[in-house]
């Protein structure tokens, strides 16, 4: 990673982990890295390879380029329950239960899932509409064609 990127990444990275509520430690297992592997990426030490770059995109529901071009921030409460179609206090108690190590992780990890499966989508078609606006603009100032 560019020296720019990597710092990109580690704000982002720390921005996830602050919104999402989840801890160091939980992303640590999900990688299968220690801790003071997750400590030093967030202190801009060091960075992860690439299939662990990957696998943290992966796990935050987040495009590549959202962890390396400072562009489309992580949504808030707020944002998530405008795009997710719930109240803010339901969403703000589904990443509570994120953060917190119960008994059931399998549906703790399926509310996980499904919430970004939902961004991930939200994203592509955001995506998707910005490159057809894009293009139509282009056709229009090349007169049509």
């Amino acid at each position: 990673m560019r020296m720019d990127n990597k710092r990109m990444f580690d704000e982002r990275l720390n921005e996830a982990l602050d919104v999402s509520g989840v801890r160091r430690e939980k992303l640590a297992r999900h990688l299968d890295v220690a801790v003071p592997v997750v400590n030093r990426w967030l202190n801009g030490i060091t960075a992860p390879d690439v299939y662990q770059f990957q696998a943290i995109a992966r796990f935050f529901g987040k495009p590549y380029g959202w962890f390396l071009d400072g562009g489309d921030r992580f949504p808030g409460t707020e944002e998530l329950a405008i795009r997710l179609g719930l109240n803010e206090e339901t969403v703000a108690e589904l990443l509570a239960l994120t953060a917190e190590d119960y008994d059931n992780t399998s549906v703790l990890e399926a509310v996980d899932a499904a919430i970004r499966a939902v961004l991930a989508v939200i994203d592509g078609v955001h995506q998707d509409l910005c490159r057809c606006a894009d293009q139509y603009a282009a056709q229009m100032e090349g007169g049509g064609d």
